[in-house]
Parts: C-alpha cells; structure tokens; sequence
C-alpha cells in the first residue's frame, strides 16, 4: 500500500491540489488519510480505482486528449499513463 501526497496526485493524474481540497472540503473524491492537520495521503491503488471509475467522471476536470492529459471520453476515465488491459 503505497500512499502519495497531493502534489504525486497532481504530476500523476493532473487533479489540483486545490481541485483535491475542495473535494476534502465537500466530502466528495476518493478515501484520504489525514495525518496531522496538515499533513493528508492517498492510497495509490484507491486512488487510482476511484480515478478509473466512470462514476467519478463528472467530478473530474474535462480536459483535451491531445494535450496529454486525462480524458473521460466514453465514460471511462484514462490518463496517458494508465494501461488499459482488454
């Protein structure tokens, strides 16, 4: 169980830290761990299922595949860096 930081989230998956705040805020988004006040993780694999899942789409920011970001075309959510088995 690998945790990552918002700022990984952020170069990974192109989500905001701020975007990733809002959502703490509004208890919306993935399962987080909150250390210490200021200190907040993500389980990578959690994280990931729940990026994946055509349920979250509308949450995430619409970006253009050929800008080589996510995309959430067909509503299926994928990341340039994601492989996609099947």
């Amino acid at each position: 169980m690998a945790l990552i930081s918002p700022t990984k989230v952020a170069r990974q998956y192109g989500i905001s830290a701020a975007l990733l705040r809002q959502w703490r805020r509004q208890g919306v988004g993935p399962e987080y761990f909150q250390f210490t006040a200021r200190t907040v993780s993500y389980v990578d694999d959690y994280f990931r299922d729940w990026f994946n899942d055509p349920d979250n789409a509308h949450l995430l920011p619409q970006q253009d595949i050929s800008d080589g970001g996510a995309s959430c075309a067909s509503g299926r959510v994928t990341h340039p860096n994601t492989v996609v088995n099947g």
